[in-house]
């Protein structure tokens, strides 16, 4: 066989495979969180990472499906850096996760873009996110919250929601889903939490709604104890520091 005869053949392979790439590889992969390609691959990887490292447990999933069109928030308590994984690997659905801006390494900036996270300051209330949240959610979207505001150290205690997580349900009317969330890595570090091997449980509990007429206390307080109660863990009044250590 000559050289051109060679050439040729590697032709018509590059071109097979380019289109079963992107006529059936990137189609699939982009049946995903946020419709791309390249998240949806790693919300694949990230669904196997949960299931065989983690052996995460989900209960009552069955609540999310039932709200998977319309405006909904996903409000739990925090543990770990594993915490919005466990959660997304239930549904297919975009969640807009806020998540704190001083641990949003610029170096990602494009990844964070991707994801469609929403960025916070913790150190007051944040209107732009509060804004993006409120548009994300008049346009049938779903928002991810931690109103802890941080890991919770020790584990096992259920630290003060702040009030922008009330806020931003009795302004939009969305339908609030509470998740426990319990037995993950015992760990601070990013990639220790994501790889360290644990059983971890998400919890998902009876779906709340609220309206303008509760205030953001009430709200966060209410979603507090809704959690609390389901956990059977303490109540701890003092915020955690922004930074540990």
């Amino acid at each position: 066989m000559g050289i051109l005869s060679i050439l040729i053949l590697c032709l018509i392979a590059w071109v097979l495979l380019m289109a079963i790439w992107w006529g059936w590889v990137v189609p699939k992969l982009r049946r995903g969180p946020t419709g791309r390609a390249g998240v949806g691959l790693a919300w694949r990887l990230s669904k196997w990472l949960v299931r065989w490292r983690h052996h995460a447990r989900v209960d009552g999933v069955e609540h999310l499906h039932t709200l998977q069109n319309g405006p909904l928030i996903i409000v739990a308590n925090h543990t770990g850096a594993i915490d919005p994984l466990l959660i997304q690997a239930t549904t297919d659905r975009t969640i807009r996760w806020m998540m704190a801006r001083d641990l949003m390494h610029p170096d990602w900036t494009r990844f964070w873009s991707d994801i469609e996270v929403i960025p916070v300051d913790r150190s007051g209330m944040d209107a732009a996110s509060l804004r993006t949240a409120l548009r994300t959610l008049r346009d049938g979207g779903c928002i991810g919250v931690f109103p802890e505001g941080r890991i919770t150290r020790p584990p096992g205690t259920i630290r003060p929601f702040m009030e922008g997580v009330g806020l931003l349900a009795g302004r939009s009317g969305a339908n609030v889903l509470p998740c426990w969330i319990s037995g993950t890595p015992d760990v601070d570090g990013l990639m220790a939490s994501l790889l360290g091997a644990s059983r971890s449980r998400v919890r998902m509990l009876e779906p709340a709604r609220y309206d303008k007429s509760d205030t953001p206390d009430k709200i966060a307080a209410d979603l507090r104890s809704r959690i609390a109660q389901a956990s059977g863990w303490p109540v701890v009044d003092d915020m955690m520091p922004l930074h540990l250590g």
